[in-house]
């Protein structure tokens, strides 16, 4: 199992930053490795989608629950059976003229071939996360 966790101040509003991780949709205009992601359903508070990565030829699509608890926390979770265990938790807090961001992102897959390459992607996948957002907070707060 892979598990990794990055905490930034990012000079946004917290509310500002919490709605662009929860705005799934968009993932793909600016995410890597984002393919689609669509929202399927929503709950008060719960929305229901279908995601789908890729790197190069590798692509996989998985239906995740999305928990929104505004504006403090974004948990995601997955029971595809791609998966042993997914989970992406975000966690937004004040700091000084911004937002103290922190993700943490645990993958593990079936697939043994697979988790050798998670492994190998996972850190530098969620640190490109964090900088796509914090660049995208920049360009709707400009």
């Amino acid at each position: 199992m892979t598990t990794y966790t990055e905490t930034r101040v990012v000079k946004a509003p917290r509310g500002k930053l919490f709605d662009l991780i929860a705005d799934v949709e968009s993932y793909p205009d600016f995410l890597p490795m984002w393919v689609d992601a669509r929202v399927e359903r929503r709950d008060e508070g719960v929305y229901h989608t279908e995601q789908e990565v890729g790197l190069g030829p590798i692509r996989e699509r998985f239906p995740t629950k999305t928990a929104l608890s505004r504006p403090t926390r974004i948990e995601v979770t997955s029971t595809d059976g791609l998966f042993r265990d997914f989970g992406i938790m975000w966690d937004f807090g004040e700091a000084g003229g911004g937002c103290r961001v922190t993700i943490s992102m645990t993958w593990q897959v079936q697939s043994p071939l697979l988790q050798k390459a998670i492994d190998m992607l996972l850190p530098e996948t969620a640190r490109s996360m964090v900088t796509a957002f914090e660049e995208r907070a920049r360009e709707v707060t400009d």
